[in-house]
């Protein structure tokens, strides 16, 4: 048990696809798919993946430096996702679940509380063991620098967008941004955290064992 949640008993069958390093528009296809599939009934679906470089404005906007991402070859694309502005590139472990959150009972709240404490676990398995989720500002921190995002979008009961743990990603990107709208917060990796290069297969494989277990947390 981690952060005082005890586990739930109902689950409901999670199936963990990983498309590759994919671009933005490829990504959101294939959640747009799945949750056409989810709603006629199917199971639910986790993506994890990673994205070409690219900065996702939520519905509340975001502040971005253009000409600087340009440099950067950096496109910038508006989603229906809760949040302001991130980046994700390659080295960031991406997850979108597509849930049909009123077949498994759960609020959306709840559902983004247990996607953040997946982040935890992982980030644990990994070797940084004192990461906090923070209710207000949805994402995982370590003394003050924000490792993983999150940022989900509720329609007909089934979410889409996710969660975004930067395991050994570049950060320049997220200079270029005034990242989750707080123009003050320092953004780490786990592999800057640990001094060391953390494998993405190894944070594949921790978020593979997780993710399952995914209603548990909440």
């Amino acid at each position: 048990m981690l952060d005082g949640l005890a586990p739930r008993a109902y689950v409901v069958p999670v199936q963990l696809l990983r498309p590759g390093l994919i671009d933005y528009p490829e990504g959101l296809r294939l959640q747009e798919e799945a949750r056409a599939a989810v709603l006629a009934g199917g199971d639910d679906v986790c993506f994890l993946l990673e994205h070409t470089p690219v900065v996702t404005l939520g519905k509340r906007g975001g502040v971005v430096d253009e000409a600087r991402l340009a440099d950067l070859g950096t496109p910038v694309f508006k989603t229906d996702r809760g949040g302001f502005a991130t980046w994700h590139g390659p080295g960031q472990l991406v997850c979108y679940p597509i849930i049909d959150s009123a077949r498994a009972h759960l609020g959306v709240r709840r559902l983004v509380r247990a996607l953040g404490v997946v982040m935890q676990r992982i980030s644990s398995d990994l070797g940084v063991h004192d990461l906090v989720y923070d209710d207000e500002r949805p994402g995982v921190y370590r003394e003050g620098k924000k490792l993983g995002s999150l940022g989900l979008h509720l329609s007909r009961g089934v979410t889409m967008h996710g969660f975004a743990l930067n395991v050994s990603n570049s950060l320049e990107g997220f200079r270029a941004i005034v990242p989750c709208g707080f123009a003050d917060l320092q953004v780490s990796t786990l592999s800057l955290e640990l001094g060391r290069l953390v494998p993405m297969e190894d944070a594949y494989a921790s978020a593979a064992a997780h993710l399952p277990h995914l209603f548990e947390y909440a």
